[in-house]
């Protein structure tokens, strides 16, 4: 997967066989000052320098792997590609680079051409545990579980301390529904990589769905401990919020509130055939909260109408109701918890 910070090396070497003592001065300014805006993260800027020096003629496949690197930091996958397709016409074999492509694809949505160079980095490398845990990524997306595992399995095998192995494979144990496998992959992964946000707030999720709601709190806090990204730590306080709201017997719900019966009752054999009932309140619930898919948050007994409380209490979670008829109109609820 993309690191989300790219280690910077200064003294990059570059390829410039029989070029002035003058121009090749330039060159090596322009990829430090390239380098300088990539340690600074302004991946846009590295780029400027890094094309200068490319079209100045610093083609080796260093600067162009350092280039598409940069062009996959700011979502510019196909330009990514095409560097790393030059690169590997000037240094053919290069396993990081299928790597690197395999992710390029991957991020912009095309699966098969991911798996096709995931799979020429395994080839010129059968053995390497990382190349076969990546290939198990690219099979969970894809849905082929059976041959993700096998691929999950064969990387431990290879290397027992391969955390993205152990990632992955927590990954798939919780879409199998297998709790405490999940659960020991994940806590593998923390002893591994101790500072990991991911690792901890998983953790937490998986205590959370297995009703070990102390555990989960403290995994949810050592979550929030490591994170940085103020976008990471509002989800991961939701997330503690709402299992500190359940531990204290509060439920959880949304609604769609339409004008009359058969709008809900449309509504409803809509949701069981798949449609997904958030994206259904955001298009046609009229409440004032249908912009955040009619979730009402966290409440308890006697907070809310008792039309609504006494609907829920009927439900179990996950399950949707029947049409509920309230002074306000008409509504179909879920139950979040």
């Amino acid at each position: 997967m993309l690191s989300s910070k790219i280690k910077v090396c200064l003294c990059l070497c570059l390829v410039l066989w029989g070029r002035p003592g003058g121009a090749q001065e330039e060159l090596e300014q322009l990829i430090k000052k390239g380098d300088y805006f990539a340690q600074a993260g302004r991946f846009k800027l590295a780029i400027v320098e890094y094309e200068k020096a490319l079209a100045s003629g610093a083609g080796s496949a260093q600067v162009l792997n350092r280039l598409g690197e940069f062009y996959l930091q700011v979502g510019e996958f196909d330009k990514g590609v095409g560097v790393f397709k030059r690169s590997l016409r000037e240094q053919p074999g290069q396993v990081q680079v299928y790597s690197k492509m395999g992710e390029a694809f991957l991020a912009s949505d095309r699966l098969d051409s991911a798996i096709y160079y995931v799979e020429e980095a395994h080839r010129l490398i059968p053995d390497d545990s990382r190349v076969y845990s990546s290939l198990g990524l690219l099979y969970l997306q894809a849905d082929q579980g059976d041959r993700a595992k096998a691929l999950l399995d064969t990387a431990l095998l290879l290397d027992d301390r391969n955390p993205e192995a152990h990632r992955f494979l927590g990954l798939y144990y919780t879409y199998s529904d297998s709790l405490a496998q999940a659960i020991a992959h994940y806590h593998t992964l923390a002893e591994l990589l101790p500072k990991d946000v991911e690792a901890y707030n998983n953790l937490a999720f998986l205590h959370g769905q297995d009703k070990q709601y102390a555990q989960a709190i403290e995994y949810y806090k050592q979550a929030m401990n490591l994170a940085h990204d103020p976008l990471t730590r509002h989800a991961i306080s939701r997330n503690l919020d709402g299992v500190r709201a359940i531990m204290d017997g509060k439920m959880r719900a949304r609604y769609i509130l339409v004008k009359t019966e058969p709008e809900a009752r449309d509504l409803i054999e809509r949701i069981k055939k798949g449609e997904d009932f958030g994206a259904l309140a955001q298009r046609f619930s009229q409440a004032p909260n249908a912009e955040v898919g009619g979730d009402v948050g966290f409440f308890g007994a006697g907070e809310l109408m008792d039309e609504f409380e006494q609907a829920v209490l009927k439900l179990e979670i996950g399950d949707v109701s029947d049409v509920v008829k309230v002074p306000v109109g008409v509504m179909v609820i879920q139950r979040l918890n």
